[in-house]
């Protein structure tokens, strides 16, 4: 009977995440940020997604001394697309660091269930809040080779993994490729990962166990 239960309620739990964790990629961005309640980045000014699921919303904007630290961090504009990929996941993980210490989530750990709590975040957080920092970036003429689009998910069964998982995407501009940029692998204020979404899609992950 006890197995019947856990059976049950891992499906209940899985169906739940599939709910939370769900997204139409097709839409553009703003539309996303719709749903979510959340009104999408302008100029500074931007909504952060917390306590799993975008729960809560905070609207913040940053001042110019946190835009030169991030400009530092991001440096010169790209040559390239893989140059500029690799601005990319340095810059989120200095978003982090910043937004972190102001939000208290700052301690925030990689995945999702390793710690419960108000400062952790969730996959659809982790992608929102990164969704933001690339419109920002690109707001700031820091984008050349790469469009922001909406997140994207994977699923179990279809993909890969025990669990729903989604990604900020971007799309080079010059192939379409899609690529993932995802934060929610390591812990706050590492740079994000950033590989092709169909790499992404057939269940990458570290070499270690995630949930």
């Amino acid at each position: 009977m006890n197995r019947r239960k856990n059976s049950a309620l891992r499906i209940v739990l899985m169906f739940a995440a599939l709910t939370a964790c769900s997204s139409l990629p097709e839409k553009p961005p703003q539309e996303y940020f719709k749903e979510k309640g959340a009104k999408p980045p302008a100029e500074n000014s931007f909504t952060f997604c917390s306590q799993y699921g975008c729960k809560r919303l905070t609207t913040l904007e940053l001042s110019p001394a946190e835009w030169a630290d991030i400009a530092g961090v991001y440096g010169p504009p790209a040559a390239n697309a893989q140059e500029e990929r690799e601005k990319i996941a340095r810059t989120i993980g200095r978003f982090e660091q910043i937004i972190g210490a102001r939000t208290g989530t700052d301690l925030d750990q990689a995945g999702t269930f390793r710690k419960i709590g108000k400062g952790q975040l969730d996959c659809v957080d982790e992608s929102t809040n990164t969704t933001s920092y690339l419109l920002l970036l690109d707001g700031k003429g820091l984008l050349n080779f790469h469009t922001v689009a909406t997140p994207d998910t994977r699923f179990p069964i279809i993909h890969a993994g025990n669990w729903p998982h989604q990604t900020a995407v971007m799309i080079e501009k010059d192939t379409q490729t899609r690529y993932a940029v995802d934060s929610w692998f390591y812990d706050n204020g590492n740079p994000a990962i950033v590989l092709p979404l169909a790499t992404w899609k057939e269940g990458w992950k570290p070499d270690k166990e995630f949930r």
